[in-house]
């Protein structure tokens, strides 16, 4: 036999390479596609699952909330242990009356202004989106008011003896501690999308009714001690 038939007889490796890659190419084809399939439909990792928002960001949540229950009623019970030590001359008590007024129209007019808002959403006149942008925007005026409001009106020594006073005293704690739950509500409502059900608007609803009665009634009772 001839060297030249040995050499026809035996594939060159140049002739097995292209076969080798092609078997390679066509086994690894349908895995690089499922991998990119894959990567394509899977979420981020900076994406939360259903368990995470269920689980220690609600956690979380409830923490920041409590903390904040817990300031705001620390605050409101030192202005009034406070109040009975201040004392101040009739320029300066005039003063304190003029900041707690202000405080009133700022904080109670910027809550006055979220309720009209959402009362014309309810009416259809105004989408979710206006209400919720009116009371972000009116958050700082309705809490700057209400921190007045405590401050003010510890500097004018409320008479603490009396059961009216206490009746207004307690409808400011009402009115910030409401004002943190109202703020849980808006973050709700804001990762709802489309029109959210009735089971998410009654809490919105009940936290309103309830920061209009307490302000109407720390405003009524105020008037009152101012009169009588």
């Amino acid at each position: 036999m001839r060297a030249a038939d040995l050499r026809a007889d035996i594939p060159s490796s140049r002739a097995l390479r292209p076969a080798h890659r092609a078997g390679t190419s066509d086994a690894a084809g349908p895995a690089r596609r499922a991998t990119r399939r894959t990567r394509r439909t899977s979420p981020p990792d900076s994406t939360p699952t259903a368990g995470w928002r269920g689980g220690h960001r609600r956690a979380a949540g409830r923490a920041a909330v409590t903390a904040s229950i817990l300031t705001v009623s620390v605050g409101w019970l030192l202005a009034i242990l406070a109040a009975p030590h201040v004392t101040l001359s009739p320029g300066w008590r005039m003063v304190a009356l003029f900041c707690h007024l202000t405080c009133l129209v700022v904080g109670f007019g910027a809550v006055l202004t979220v309720d009209w808002f959402s009362l014309r959403w309810l009416l259809r006149r105004e989408p979710l989106g206006t209400v919720l942008t009116a009371a972000r925007g009116a958050h700082l005026l309705i809490w700057l008011g209400l921190v007045g409001l405590l401050a003010s009106g510890a500097a004018l020594r409320p008479d603490t003896s009396s059961g009216l006073v206490w009746v207004k005293l307690l409808a400011v704690l009402l009115v910030g501690v409401n004002g943190l739950f109202l703020g849980r509500v808006r973050e709700r409502l804001v990762a709802v999308r489309g029109r959210p059900p009735w089971s998410a608007l009654l809490p919105g609803v009940a936290a309103a009714t309830l920061s209009q009665l307490g302000w109407w009634t720390a405003t009524l009772v105020g008037f009152w001690n101012a009169n009588s």
